[in-house]
Parts: C-alpha cells; sequence; structure tokens
C-alpha cells in the first residue's frame, strides 16, 4: 500500500435526505479511477461503499473495488478524512483543481498486468454482446464492462450510471491513462473475438440485468 498512489475527492451532500452523507471519487496510481463511492451513515456511524449493481435476485454487488483488503481499508481511511475535511468548509470553498495527467507511479503499459474475463451474452436482444471484468495490476477490480455492437464495429464501454439531472451517463470506474485504456480496449476485444471466453452465459445474463438496474441507484 506504501507504493500506492491515491487521488481522493469527495462531495459532501448538504442536507442530507438519507445515509448518504457524501460521493467520493478515488484515482489509484495515476492508472485508474472509480467514482459513485457513497459515505454512508450506518448504526456504528459513518462508512464507505463502493459503487454497486442490483442482481435479478435483488442482491447487490460491488461494481469497482480495490482487490487487496488492506488497499481498501487504506482507501476507506482516506475518503473518510477527506469527507471530515472537506464537510467543514462553506460549500463555496469546496472544489479541486483538475487532475494532471500523471505517469502511472512510474509504471510501463508493459508493465502492468491484465486480468480480462469475458462473458458473452446468450441471445443478445440488442447492441451489447457481452459483458467483461478486469483486473489491473493487481490493484483494482472493475465489472459490467461492456462489449458494444455499434455502426463502426465493436468497441468497449466501461460500466456506467446515469445522471438525475442531466440525464448524461458517466463512467463508473475507467483507466485515466488513454494507453492503458486502449491496451485494456485491445484485451477484451481479442478475448471476445477469438473465443477465450467464459461458458457462464447465465452469468453475463445477470451481469446485463444488474447493469441495468446499477443506473437507478445513483439517479
Amino acid at each position: 500500500m506504501a507504493d500506492t498512489k491515491l487521488d481522493v475527492r469527495v462531495y459532501p451532500i448538504d442536507e442530507s435526505q438519507g445515509t448518504t452523507k457524501a460521493f467520493a471519487s478515488v484515482a489509484f496510481d495515476d492508472m485508474a479511477a472509480i467514482r459513485g463511492i457513497r459515505v454512508v451513515e450506518g448504526e456504528k456511524g459513518l462508512f464507505v461503499s463502493m459503487p454497486q449493481s442490483q442482481d435479478k435476485d435483488g442482491k447487490f454487488h460491488d461494481i469497482a473495488f480495490p482487490i487487496n483488503s488492506d488497499v481498501r481499508k487504506e482507501v476507506s481511511k482516506a475518503v473518510l478524512e477527506e469527507y471530515d475535511s472537506v464537510a467543514a468548509l462553506a460549500p463555496d470553498q469546496r472544489g479541486y483543481a483538475k487532475p494532471e495527467a500523471g505517469n502511472m507511479n512510474g509504471l510501463n503499459i508493459e508493465d502492468i498486468k491484465l486480468d480480462v474475463k469475458v462473458f458473452p451474452i446468450k441471445d443478445p436482444q440488442g447492441s451489447t454482446k457481452a459483458f467483461a471484468g478486469i483486473k489491473i495490476d493487481e490493484l483494482i477490480e472493475i465489472r459490467g464492462v461492456r462489449v458494444i455492437d455499434g455502426e463502426k464495429g465493436l468497441f468497449v464501454t466501461m460500466p456506467q450510471s446515469q445522471d438525475k439531472k442531466s440525464g448524461e451517463y458517466h463512467d463508473v470506474a475507467f483507466p485515466t491513462n488513454g494507453d492503458l485504456r486502449k491496451e485494456i480496449t485491445k484485451a477484451v476485444l481479442d478475448k471476445y473475438e477469438n473465443g477465450d471466453k467464459s461458458k457462464d452465459k447465465s452469468l453475463a445474463d445477470g451481469l446485463k440485468k444488474g447493469a441495468e438496474k446499477s443506473a437507478e441507484l445513483y439517479r
């Protein structure tokens, strides 16, 4: 964890009507970021929840999260500390500068380990042909990545949620480095097109239903 660089940004909800007190985003080693992290007030105090989707059985699952438990604990600690700091400020005193392009903490693209699994959808009725899960350098895992058949061919999208005010969709988790995004896209499409796919079609269908519900969580 000592070698992992975190960029933590917290956005308190003033006059919150529910248990969610703030949203947060965390970037890891200038490689990838997770948005839609929540600061939640529970019976035992504040805790941090990763962005989630709901499956067909009503169960919630994390969309993106740190793989290592120590990193997850450090992320939770950093988010709560930043929340305490930012929440104490007047709304007009809050804000963050635009993140600068990083160097992935000194890593090269060829040094980053990607573990990609692809789950084709059985009898797809729309443009989504498959879902994928990605582990980035044994640091974070992103689920609900989509393989889409568009007008210009296949492409890859990160898991998304919909803004309730604007109606626009935003990536929940994504590579922050352009070269890494290209490498992930290539790895996902290679596995999809070359037949190196999971045989668990039911999992893909479940992921599809969960992704359809996930946008509701952030509206």
